[in-house]
């Protein structure tokens, strides 16, 4: 069996795998290979070849905005830039083809690829601000040291309420927001914070769920 045979469906699941997570992206470089095979298209000549492939331009640069803006439009019966700018580059395409001025096409499929563009930006930030938050969460705590009635047990973090006293020992994380009541000690709070250098924490001051208790016990 040759290379090729494995090359094409190693090839084939990693523009899956890419077109699921950033599908914003994948459309925003089609749509610039596409404006510029139509630009050139046009500047030799091959009108109908040029004007096919801006098409597809239009419709794949174009889908999520025109997607967008039709929801907000139907939903929230407002317009929004996204529907807008499908309307202004609809009309600059329309109006070349009216005066047979098509590079006026051109012109609005560059417009769709700045929107398309913009979009796969604005995905690629709202994924990241996602893995942001879920690494936050996982570095919470499941299960918080309940003191009740002199006792000591081990409840699920959803069952805490708000009073409720709580022992964090050393080495383990903070398992909900509060303020110390008793012991002394230091505080990695790099996850929440950002702080490089752990922070001293005593009675009555506060303390944020996620972060790594020191060498102390503390009583919140």
């Amino acid at each position: 069996m040759t290379a090729n045979a494995f090359a094409t469906p190693r090839f084939s699941t990693l523009f899956n795998d890419i077109f699921k997570r950033h599908p914003e992206a994948v459309a925003a470089i089609a749509c610039a290979i596409l404006v510029l095979l139509g630009w050139q298209s046009l500047n030799l000549g091959w009108v109908g070849g040029g004007l096919f492939i801006l098409t597809a331009a239009y419709v794949i640069g174009g889908f999520d905005s025109t997607r967008d803006g039709l929801t907000t439009l139907l939903d929230e019966k407002e317009l929004d830039v996204d529907l807008l700018m499908i309307v202004a580059a609809l009309g600059a395409a329309s109006l070349g083809l009216w005066r047979q001025e098509y590079y006026l096409i051109v012109d609005g499929a560059v417009l769709i690829l700045i929107f398309a563009i913009s979009g796969a930006l604005e995905g690629y930030a709202m994924q990241r601000t996602e893995r942001s938050i879920q690494g936050l969460m996982s570095l919470t705590a499941d299960t918080a040291r309940l003191l009740q009635h002199g006792q000591e047990r081990t409840v699920p973090i959803d069952r805490l309420q708000v009073g409720d006293r709580i022992l964090v020992k050393p080495g383990e994380l903070v398992p909900t927001d509060g303020v110390v009541e008793e012991g002394a000690s230091i505080l990695n709070q790099a996850s929440i914070t950002g702080e490089s250098v752990p922070v001293e924490k005593s009675i009555g001051d506060e303390v944020f769920a996620g972060t790594l208790n020191g060498h102390g016990a503390l009583r919140i």
